[in-house]
C-alpha cells in the first residue's frame, strides 16, 4: 500500500509556534492531522520536526486501534506482547 504524504505550512504563530498540515492518502482512504511544531528556523529542520510528532501520532492512533480491537498492544519493534512466533513468522494478531 503506498501513501502520499503531503506537509503544509499553514500558519505562522506569534509565540514562535507554526502550524503544519499534514496529509495522507492510501489505497483506502485519506486523513489530515493538524500538527503543532516550535519553529526550528529552517524548512528542512521544521519539517523533520513535523514528521517526527506526526510518526508519534499514527503510533498512538495504531496502538488505540489495537485496543479497541482487542489486539495485543505491540512493542517498541512493531512485536505483539504476547508474541512467542518465530521472527518471520505470523503471529496471529498482525494488522
Amino acid at each position: 500500500m503506498v501513501t502520499k504524504l503531503e506537509v503544509t505550512k499553514v500558519e505562522e504563530q506569534a509565540n514562535g509556534r507554526l502550524l503544519f498540515s499534514v496529509r495522507a492518502s492510501t489505497s483506502v482512504g485519506r486523513v489530515e492531522f493538524p500538527i503543532g511544531i516550535q519553529n526550528l528556523g529552517s524548512p528542512a529542520l521544521d519539517e523533520i520536526a513535523v514528521l517526527q510528532s506526526t510518526l508519534g501520532l499514527a503510533d498512538d492512533l495504531a496502538a488505540s486501534i489495537r485496543l479497541r480491537l482487542g489486539l495485543q498492544p505491540r512493542d517498541s519493534q512493531g512485536r505483539s506482547g504476547h508474541c512467542h512466533a518465530s521472527p518471520g513468522e505470523f503471529d496471529g494478531n498482525s494488522l
